[in-house]
Parts: C-alpha cells; sequence; structure tokens
C-alpha cells in the first residue's frame, strides 16, 4: 500500500473494528483493575492502557496503512464512550483524533515506527488530559454517573485536584507518554517476532 490514500476497504473496517473491540476490552479490564486505588487508577491507567494498546494499533497501523486510521480510531473511541452517557466526549476525542492524524501526514507514515510512536503518544495525551473533560464540561452528571459506576468519593475528589492543578496533570502527562512510547518499542518487537513470521502484518 502507498499510504497516500484514505479509501479504506472492507477488510479495513473489520481489521479495525476487531482491533478496537480488544483494546477496548483491554481498557476496560484496566479501568476496573486500578478504580480502587484511586491514584493509580487517575496517575496510571491511561498510560496503562496505551502501552498494552500499542500492539492492537501497530497491527492496524502496519496492515492498513493508510491515513485516516488514528482518526477513525479516536472517533470510535469517542463514540463507545457516548454510547456509554458520555456523550461530550464524542467531540472531545474528535479533536483528538484530527490532531494525531495530522501528525502522520506523509508518505507510508503509518509503517515508520517513530511517526507511530509520535501519533501513538499524542493520542496518549488525549486520552489522560480526557479525565478533566466532564469536570469542565459536565461536573454534577458525570460525578452522578461516576458514583452510579462504582467510583468513590475519594477518587473523585482526587481526580478534581489532579486536573485543577497543572503540576498534577503534568505527572499523568509525562507517564502516559513514556508508558506510550515504550508500547510502540515493545509493540515493533512484537510485530518483527511474531506478527510479521505470521502473516499478519506485512
Amino acid at each position: 500500500m502507498s499510504g497516500n490514500t484514505t479509501n479504506f476497504e472492507i477488510k479495513d473496517i473489520v481489521t479495525v473494528a476487531v482491533m478496537m473491540v480488544l483494546f477496548f476490552i483491554v481498557s476496560m479490564a484496566i479501568g476496573m483493575g486500578t478504580v480502587t486505588v484511586p491514584i493509580l487508577y487517575l496517575y496510571g491507567t491511561a498510560g496503562i492502557e496505551m502501552f498494552i494498546g500499542a500492539i492492537f494499533y501497530l497491527v492496524c497501523a502496519n496492515r492498513i496503512n493508510k491515513h485516516g486510521l488514528i482518526f477513525i480510531w479516536s472517533t470510535v473511541y469517542g463514540l463507545i464512550n457516548a454510547a456509554m452517557g458520555y456523550t461530550f466526549m464524542l467531540p472531545y476525542f474528535i479533536v483528538v483524533g484530527i490532531l494525531a492524524e495530522l501528525s502522520m501526514i506523509g508518505k507510508d507514515a503509518y509503517r515508520n515506527p517513530i511517526r507511530n510512536m509520535i501519533c501513538w503518544c499524542i493520542y496518549g495525551i488525549g486520552m489522560v488530559l480526557g479525565i478533566g473533560v466532564p469536570i469542565y464540561v459536565a461536573w454534577e452528571s458525570y460525578e452522578k454517573m461516576a458514583l452510579n459506576g462504582g467510583f468513590a468519593d475519594a477518587t473523585l475528589m482526587i481526580q478534581y485536584e489532579m486536573v485543577t492543578r497543572p503540576e498534577l496533570m503534568l505527572i499523568g502527562v509525562v507517564i502516559t507518554i513514556t508508558l506510550s512510547a515504550l508500547g510502540v518499542l515493545f509493540g515493533q518487537k512484537l510485530l518483527k517476532k511474531h506478527f510479521k513470521k505470521a502473516g499478519i502484518v506485512g
């Protein structure tokens, strides 16, 4: 593939759908596993998700190699959040997708490890900054849904403190960027060692 086209075929859509489902399942599992530890949940969840999720993203990137991939990925993630009741997250993730996609301008960017790392880190920043969106957009409705979903008051208070103090948010961003980059490095090794041999990616 040239990497210059945005014409997604059925097989491309299926690949994205399968990898997105796997990514979301992993994200849900990580979220459920860390929600009882507020500090880990707020400062580490996005990074852990990005570390593991990099594998699924890289499979898509190397198989499809078409512009628009990360935009579609981010938009679908926003749609999933909207379907769960967080409708205000859809426009947010559309913007995140646009910014990440801009980093992939050029030929065969989706098969370039460095470009993929940059793109995935931008998306990761969007993931961790998304923690603050509910507070600034719809705190009362978010608080009600979060408490009904099993959040503790302590978690919500730590979340509020995190997003209202730039230095604390910066810690979350740095952790997420680091784990996102390490995830791409780890994913690249898996691609070379297993996925390419199995013919899953070219």
